[in-house]
């Protein structure tokens, strides 16, 4: 299972490979060459080296392997005819011929029994894979295969997907492919039967010299106003062109607009206008996908059937041209000449002039264009990174601004911590301190009578041993109460200084933790809450004493303060072990407990559940990171709502010294 990380690198190293399939979509290329660049782009992605691509010849209903690679780098094999065709009868004829006649993948395992029986010769490979190419229109192209040599070697689900999508676009590509060779076959008859015609009237090198003329304007960085100046310029060598213009069609919104128009009569007042299409002889072509050529009876004919409406076209000029420009099965418009002289009448030659010009026209408005659009992507895209880059920025200083607030807002929680520390041991030490106080002044006040009662000479029996009594309670009393104090004071020096210095020490766990309460009876006075410890009592450790000291504090204050609420007499368990060199620190409260959505939080810096009433958020992300990086520990949480909370840390019960 892929981690996030690997999860995005993987969908990036897709998308890259998908734009580069792209950039070697089939133009003009021969189909072999994009084949195999498919071939090498696949294999970025997954094991293809035995990989082969079948076309389907529907009306001669055969099969021709035009690409076969065993291994990446490789020529095409020996043994694969490329011009060979081999006649399809049956689906199980071989499983080539099932994938392409029932439209479906096939997936052939050797060591899987299948239910296909082919006449082919048996599968060599362990593992054979087979996708059909389905056109737009649901006929199948022919067929991708791959195939794995190696032993118990299968492609998984998701590489069977992925050479499904390159098959899509494959699919895609080689039907654009066909079309365009089918064009340009088209293309090429009328160009040699045209080339024939003009021979004889010198207009043949006219001709292809206004091809090089359009093509040469493609490569150049000038606008699409002055490359159709251009091109009125190049027609205007061919034929009669005073009257000429271009019409753009926009396929969504079913418009046409004259982007370039100069007429004899109307000058160039249409030039920019637009209109829907409709049922004139622009709009005429434009449906038809052909050449027309338009004459005063061939517009009445026209009009009669209703096929064209626009009756006053046939009384304004002698004769009409008109040319859809069509590049990679695109109408991108209409070229349009028309003769207002009744001495300059078109022929059907010039109609074959005009189409081959425009098609010639098409191809460079459509590289004038994809230029400009990827001009413009290259523009937008330098844009979004610039503006992805200072957003990145900020981002960057936000991050650092919110980790140093929330270092020293945690330094400030350790601190006041320490500091309530400080004065709940103060009040608590002032209690024995006052008791010892009192009990001196009262013995130095009896010591004053007993002396006054010897120098009187009237001092009696009783009175000596009524003085004794109170030495002897005096005494206790003090004794009792110092050594109270001295061990409060020890406590709290302890654990202060462990909780500033962060000192890596060898102490007893249970010891230590009984310091630690004992240090919480300031606050634990005032309620009646019960804690216990189950240790071993020579269990030792050597780690972070202060980290431990913290986290145990705040794991108690929180249960006072959290968990235990209007609870009036609360429990907290506290349970130690060691497992294998490994400290085992569990502890449980019986309090109100956490639901699902505050437990999944618990750790969150800021988060709390007393928000308003004096919750800071940062006491268990203070023990969390406390546990990770004093301790070096792991810690998970458990809790339900009215069920209490635990706590379950682990750490290695032996840290060495930095």
């Amino acid at each position: 299972m892929l981690n996030s990380t690997e999860h995005a690198n993987r969908l990036a190293l897709i998308l890259q490979v998908l734009i580069e399939l792209d950039k070697h979509a089939i133009n003009s290329s021969p189909l072999v060459e994009y084949v195999a660049i498919v071939h090498k782009l696949l294999a970025k992605l997954m094991e293809v080296n035995n990989f082969s691509l079948a076309l389907h010849h529907s009306k001669k209903n055969s099969i021709q392997f035009v690409y076969h690679g065993d291994e990446m780098g490789r020529e095409i094999c020996s043994e694969f005819d490329s011009n060979r065709e081999i006649e399809v009868t049956d689906e199980w004829q071989s499983p080539v011929a099932w994938v392409i006649i029932n439209k479906q993948k096939l997936i052939v395992t050797a060591n899987e029994e299948s239910d296909k029986t082919f006449r082919s010769t048996p599968l060599t490979s362990e593992h054979w894979f087979g996708l059909p190419l389905i056109s737009h229109q649901g006929d199948c192209l022919g067929a991708l295969i791959i195939e794995s040599y190696t032993p118990n070697f299968i492609y998984t689900e998701e590489e069977q997907n992925m050479l499904t999508l390159f098959g899509s676009v494959v699919a895609s590509d080689i039907e654009k492919h066909t079309k365009e060779q089918a064009l340009e076959t088209i293309i090429s008859e009328r160009t040699k039967a045209l080339a024939q015609e003009l021979l004889g009237k010198n207009k043949a090198e006219n001709l292809q010299h206004a091809i090089f003329e359009i093509a040469a304007l493609s490569n150049e960085k000038i606008a699409l106003s002055d490359l159709y100046h251009s091109v009125h310029l190049i027609v205007a060598k061919l034929l009669y062109a005073r009257n000429f213009s271009i019409l753009i069609f926009d396929e969504e919104t079913n418009e046409i607009s004259f982007e370039y128009f100069v007429d004899a009569k109307e000058g160039e007042t249409q030039s920019g206008k637009t209109f829907q299409l409709g049922k004139d002889f622009n709009s005429y072509v434009i449906n038809q996908r052909k050449p027309l050529l338009i004459s005063p009876a061939i517009a009445k004919a026209l009009i009669d059937k209703g096929e064209i409406l626009d009756g006053k076209a046939a009384d304004d000029y002698s004769c009409w041209l008109g040319a859809p420009m069509i590049a990679s099965n695109v109408l991108h418009g209409i070229i349009v000449v028309k003769s207002y002289d009744p001495s300059h009448i078109y022929t059907d030659k010039d109609l074959d002039i005009l189409s081959f010009v425009a098609n010639h026209v098409a191809s460079a408005i459509e590289v004038k264009i994809n230029t400009q659009n990827r001009w413009e992507a290259q523009l937008n895209l330098a844009k979004n990174h610039r503006l992805l880059e200072q957003q990145n920025n900020q981002l960057t200083t936000a991050l650092k601004q919110v980790k140093s607030t929330q270092k020293q807002l945690i330094q400030k929680q350790k601190m006041a911590s320490l500091g309530g520390l400080v004065a709940g041991i103060a009040h608590e030490i002032n209690t024995p301190l006052g008791i010892c106080v009192t009990g001196v002044s009262h013995l130095v006040e009896e010591a004053k009578i007993f002396r006054e009662l010897i120098e009187s000479d009237n001092l009696t029996e009783e009175q000596l041993f009524s003085f004794l009594d109170d030495i002897d309670e005096i005494s206790t009393i003090l004794v009792n109460n110092t050594k109270r104090a001295a061990q409060l004071i020890h406590s709290f020096k302890q654990i202060a200084v462990d909780q500033s210095s962060g000192e890596i020490r060898q102490f007893n766990v249970k010891q230590y933790l009984e310091e630690i309460v004992l240090s919480l009876k300031p606050m634990l006075r005032r309620t009646k809450h019960i804690i216990s410890i189950k240790c071993d009592d020579t269990l030792t450790v050597n780690t972070n004493a202060g980290a431990m000291s913290q986290i145990m504090s705040n794991m108690v204050l929180n249960s006072i303060k959290h968990a235990f609420g209007d609870v009036e007499q609360g429990e907290i368990e506290v349970r130690v072990i060691e497992k294998k060199g490994i400290i085992v620190f569990q502890y449980k409260d019986n309090g109100i407990g956490l639901d699902e959505k505050s437990l999944a939080q618990l750790f969150d810096p800021f988060f709390t559940t007393k928000r308003g009433e004096g919750g800071s958020g940062l006491g268990t992300h203070l023990i969390f990171n406390l546990v990770t990086s004093s301790l070096r520990g792991k810690i998970t949480a458990r809790s339900e709502v009215g069920k209490g909370l635990a706590y379950i840390i682990n750490f290695p019960a032996n840290r060495p010294c930095k």
